[in-house]
């Protein structure tokens, strides 16, 4: 039974094939679907992915150390103690990273 009138099954499903329409109201939703999504996926990533990418950047140009004064040491010899510099009457960091 599957196989009787072959020809005829087979010509039927090619004319089928020709007179399908694709642009159908539920494939212009899907599709306008998929238009949105894609680049909010595609920037999301890239947002996850860019600070991955310029933390490495920056690590292989160096980080830069300013000197900053470390508010609650107010002792000549505590400061020294830590490995600090007493200026001014304040205690400095020569190593501080402005990254901090």
């Amino acid at each position: 039974m599957l196989f009787s009138n072959s020809k005829t099954n087979l010509k039927t499903h090619q004319n089928n094939k020709i007179g399908r329409v694709f642009w159908t109201p539920t494939n212009i939703v899907l599709l306008t679907g998929y238009l949105i999504i894609l680049p909010i996926c595609t920037l999301t990533t890239l947002s996850l992915l860019l600070p991955l990418f310029t933390a490495s950047l920056f690590a292989s140009i160096g980080t830069s150390h300013y000197s900053t004064s470390i508010p609650w040491i107010d002792d000549a010899s505590e400061c020294e103690y830590t490995g600090r510099s007493w200026r001014d009457r304040k205690c400095w960091d020569n190593q501080h990273d402005p990254m901090f």
